[in-house]
């Protein structure tokens, strides 16, 4: 029998202005008032849960329970994207895509991303300003550019940069989380702008991938996509690879340098002094240019990355699935039609899982592991992030380089609640920091 869903706010629209006014805070306080499974109202309502139990129930279930929920992130980034399609079509393409990253040649990448690394701060001076969001994104978007589109010259890279920031800064949240807003409006207003900005972006990408079709395999995965075939001998369309082509860019670039942001800020707060000194301690013998593999290694820096995706989680409840069988959810029988998703944005700051859940702590994640219902940047389950080795890796290295014989200091050390940036929380101030003297 069906049973009631969990309470949760009565509207969502009533319930947005707090969401984004602090967007991390946001989901805690809603677990403290309604429990760790909440229902988030809509036409379609979406059940999310925070408890280790019930993440488990989701990851852990049947495949082919669920189909994504596509309403949110559709028009973002195509319906054939990897993380928006399900079923035979979803297994096809992460066997299509999964060679990029996995072993040697992911790690391949690491010299090219501690050069960018040391030609983005080559210029910086004593007493200089940077903002240390915007230094990521620019770092790990040239990282991206080589890796996924082989682009080494200055212009085309210089041209596609520009279309991606375009894309991905000036997305408003208002059209992510309200399907309403998605009108043309006779050209005029947030979507019918943000559907230049797509068109002018696809155009770029396609040329890349015509370029790219009429060359020999190379290492990037563009050409990768371009020449793989699946077991039918079936190529990828255009359409599939540009959808791909702009998961990678989204998921890859821009959450990886909020992650950065967000750890150089937790670092350089005043009460996390003790972090910030035990890992300049392990930084210290690898000296001002540590060798990729080397730095990779470090257990402290990997605790703190690691510390930092749980401390701010970078979406409240990413990658909703919608049902087509009834499914069991901590003691409700959900029918078909509703949506459920793991609340990485409750889970990771759970006190019953993680004790003093706001204090940054990067000695947590090396005095016990968690499991992956506790502790899930990355999602879980047979939807696994399909880059998470690649992301984690390349967070480790900029994080390590931008700390490696240097001294920072936050320009500010006001607290900063967050802002949702498209489909993410990032940094509201993009993370200011002073050079000092080495």
């Amino acid at each position: 029998m069906p049973t009631p869903l969990p309470p949760g706010p009565r509207s969502l629209l009533l319930a947005m202005p707090a969401y984004l006014r602090d967007p991390i805070g946001w989901g805690p306080a809603a677990a403290r008032r309604y429990g760790d499974t909440f229902t988030l109202p809509g036409a379609t309502p979406l059940v999310i849960t925070g408890d280790p139990a019930g993440i488990k129930q989701i990851y852990g279930a049947d495949p082919d329970t669920f189909t994504p929920h596509a309403d949110n992130m559709e028009f973002l980034l195509g319906g054939g994207s990897l993380i928006l399609v399900g079923g035979a079509a979803h297994r096809r393409l992460r066997r299509l895509l999964a060679p990029p990253f996995q072993g040697a040649r992911m790690r391949a990448y690491g010299r090219g991303i501690l050069d960018r690394c040391a030609a983005a701060t080559s210029t910086w001076r004593e007493g200089q300003t940077v903002a240390v969001h915007h230094l990521a994104q620019r770092i790990s978007l040239e990282i991206i550019l080589e890796a996924v589109f082989g682009v080494h010259d200055p212009a085309a890279m210089a041209e596609l940069t520009q279309r991606l920031h375009s894309f991905v800064d000036r997305v408003s949240p208002l059209i992510v989380l309200i399907p309403a807003l998605r009108r043309e409006l006779g050209g005029v207003g947030p979507y019918a702008a943000f559907t230049r900005r797509r068109r002018e972006l696809f155009a770029a990408f396609d040329r890349r991938i015509a370029e790219a079709r009429g060359q020999p395999p190379g290492d990037d995965m563009l050409s990768l996509l371009v020449h793989t075939r699946d077991e039918d001998g079936r190529s990828m369309s255009d359409q599939e690879i540009r959808e791909q082509l702009l998961l990678f860019v989204v998921a890859g670039h821009e959450t990886t340098a909020i992650a950065v942001a967000w750890a150089i800020d937790a670092l350089h707060r005043q009460e996390n002094r003790h972090a910030l000194d035990r890992l300049r301690a392990e930084l210290h013998p690898l000296g001002p240019a540590p060798e990729p593999d080397a730095l990779a290694a470090l257990p402290y820096l990997d605790a703190v990355c690691q510390e930092a995706l749980r401390r701010y989680p970078l979406a409240l409840a990413p990658s909703p699935r919608r049902l087509l069988r009834p499914f069991e959810l901590m003691g409700h029988t959900l029918q078909p039609g509703v949506a459920v998703a793991a609340a990485i944005g409750v889970a990771h700051l759970r006190e019953l899982t993680f004790a003093d859940p706001l204090a940054f702590r990067p000695e947590r994640f090396l005095e016990r592991k968690y499991s992956p219902f506790e502790f899930l940047p990355y999602g879980g389950g047979a939807r696994r992030c399909l880059g998470a080795p690649l992301a984690g890796y390349e967070l480790r290295l900029i994080v390590g380089a931008l700390l490696a014989g240097r001294r920072l200091r936050l320009a500010s050390q006001r607290p900063d609640l967050g802002r949702v940036r498209a489909a993410n929380v990032g940094p509201a101030h993009g993370v200011r920091v002073i050079v000092e003297a080495q």
